[in-house]
Parts: C-alpha cells; structure tokens; sequence
C-alpha cells in the first residue's frame, strides 16, 4: 500500500493493520507529529518497553539501526523502531544506501516509522526514501490544509478550551498569525485563557494574538505603498529591535511586492484574483491578492515594477557582497517610498 490518506492511516491504527515501514512527513507539522505519537502508541502501547521501542533522531548510527531492526519482540506483537528527524542529507553515501536498504527489507514482526515533523531533507533525498517507503510499506503526506479545514480546527480547539469563536474572528487570527497548525492551536489556548466571556472576540485577537513575521512585514509594504514613511520606519525599526533576520524580510518584502504586481497585471487583464490564487497556488492565501489591490490601488503598474527591480537588486547586493545590512534595508525603504510616491495615480 503505497501512498495512503490521513483516513488510510487512522483505520490502521484503530484495526493495528500495520505497515511494516511507514514515512509520515509534510507541509502539516503539527499533524505530522500528532499522528506519529498515535502510531508508536498503537504498535508500542503507551509505556513502550527499551526491549521493544528503539528511537534514533539527528545523526543516525546505521549499524545499531539495523541491530535495532533485527530485534525479537519480547513481550509485545511488534518490535518498533522509530527515526524522527534524522539528519539523512548528512549521510555518507554509503550509509544512506545502507538506510535505503533497511528500508527495502522489512523484518517480520517489526515496525520502522521514518517521521519528519520538522527536518524535511532535499527533495531528491526525500523522493528516494519516498520511493522505499511506498514499495515496502505506506507514505502518508501531510500538506498544508485548506481555509476552511484550518477555521474548523480553530472552533474546535476554541471548543476543546470552553469557548467559541466566530468565522470572523478565526480569519483575523489567521492573518495575524500565520496558517501553521502548531503556532494556531497555542495562541488559540492562550487567548482563551485570557477571555473571560463565552466567545474569544476580534478584540481579545487583536490584544493578544503574536504577529508573525509576514504579516509585520506586509504592515510594512503597506506603510510604504501608502506613502508612510514614519510608519514604514518605525515597523522596520521594531523588526530590527526583535532581531528579526535581514534576508528573511528582505525575502518576504519581496514576495509581498510581488502579490502585488501579479494581482495588478491579472486586474488590468481582466482575470480575477480566484483565477490568479488557482494558478500560482496560493491555496488558502487568496485572501493576501485582495489585500494587496486594496494597499496598491493608488500606486502605478510602472512603479510596481521599478520597485520590484530595486528589490532584485537588494537580494543580488546581499548574496554577493557584504554590506551593512540594516542601512542597506532603511535606503532600500527610502527608495521604495520615493518610487511609490511619484507613482500615485
């Protein structure tokens, strides 16, 4: 059974139909790890025996891997051996083909799980060890969910805590947040702890939701395109003051101008932004197009491009020279501002 679903892999944990080699991975980390625990539960029980559970995490020793796999079970069905995270783009090329065999050898009454909740390897990496794991046993991927699969984890979570939590405000606390599943369910049980009423309100969000980085810095573009250099300033200011990573805004401020310059050049083509979010992919992110046309409704197409082209230039500048990082990002700011300002329509 090669490639199997979420739905795949709670039958075979509720029947203990096991594989014997299971890779979980994906986009989805907090299901990632939740449905790996469920797994090593099912096959381990919920106090696993050191006779029966080997786990190897980071830089794998493959000799006492595959000791571990030729283990008799005692006392137990299954004899588990679990690899979290390992560090297989690390590997010598001899012990990753050893790796890969293990894979490819199953032992009866033992079960290997290759989980990945936070080290994803590079995709050739990853795709042979995909290609073992779907011959041998199951792969079960978790991609990043849709909109409405992340608001109904919202509710239930806020429902899992005594309270309930409007469409609206499920949406906000996206925005503010992010979409990860992980950083959701803690500041969805924070805020919860805070609220004092029956239902957490925009309010209660708004006070005490973290601002991830993303959307600091679309606070940031959007000081910009609106011509707010004291805003601009300050925001880029507090990120230098959080120590936030130069490279990491600069790419995010990058790819916000670009949402911007594609819904532009899809709006004066005609197309919509439902259309444009369906052909790049932006999945659940729809919502950053309208947000973007709304910030760049009084900026030029041509300023739109001459600011994605000192943009371009700033990533060249920081990958090729070295530079003063901060005073490089405030003139890039200035020069943005400027460009934005002389290209009101």
């Amino acid at each position: 059974m090669p490639n199997i679903t979420e739905a795949d892999l709670k039958k075979q944990i509720k029947t203990r139909s096991f594989s014997p080699v299971y890779l979980i991975y994906g986009a989805e980390q907090l299901y990632v790890r939740n449905y790996t625990e469920k797994l090593v539960k099912a096959v381990a029980g919920k106090a696993p025996s050191d006779f029966n559970f080997h786990r190897f995490a980071g830089e794998v020793n493959i000799t006492e891997l595959a000791a571990a796999m030729y283990v008799a079970p005692f006392m137990s069905e299954y004899n588990l051996v679990l690899v979290s995270d390992a560090f297989f783009d690390m590997m010598t090329k001899e012990d990753f083909e050893t790796f890969t065999e293990i894979c490819g050898k199953p032992v009866e009454g033992t079960v290997l799980v290759i989980s990945l909740p936070s080290n994803t390897p590079k995709k050739a990496t990853l795709d042979a060890i995909k290609k073992i794991a779907a011959k041998n046993g199951s792969v079960c991927e978790f991609k990043k969910t849709d909109a409405i699969t992340t608001e109904k984890f919202i509710a239930k979570r806020a429902n899992t805590n005594g309270k309930l939590i409007s469409r609206a405000a499920a949406n906000r606390l996206v925005s503010l947040c992010g979409d990860d599943l992980t950083r959701l369910k803690n500041e969805v049980d924070k805020i919860c702890a805070y609220s004092s009423a029956e239902e957490v309100s925009l309010d209660d969000i708004n006070k005490l939701a973290t601002v991830n980085l993303e959307s600091r810095i679309f606070d940031l573009s959007d000081a910009v395109l609106a011509g707010n250099g004291e805003k601009a300033f300050r925001v880029l200011d507090s990120l230098f003051y959080q120590k936030e990573d130069p490279i990491g805004m600069l790419y995010i401020l990058s790819a916000a101008y670009i949402d911007a310059y594609r819904a532009r050049v899809a709006a004066e083509c005609g197309i919509r932004n439902s259309q444009v979010a369906a052909d790049f992919g932006y999945g659940k992110r729809t919502f950053v197009l309208d947000r973007v046309m709304r910030s760049t409704n009084r900026v030029s197409t041509e300023a739109l491009r001459k600011s994605l082209d000192y943009l371009m230039e700033a990533d060249l500048k920081f990958k090729s020279v070295k530079v003063n990082q901060r005073l490089y990002l405030e003139q890039l700011i200035a020069q943005l501002l400027l460009t934005a300002r002389e290209g009101r329509r």
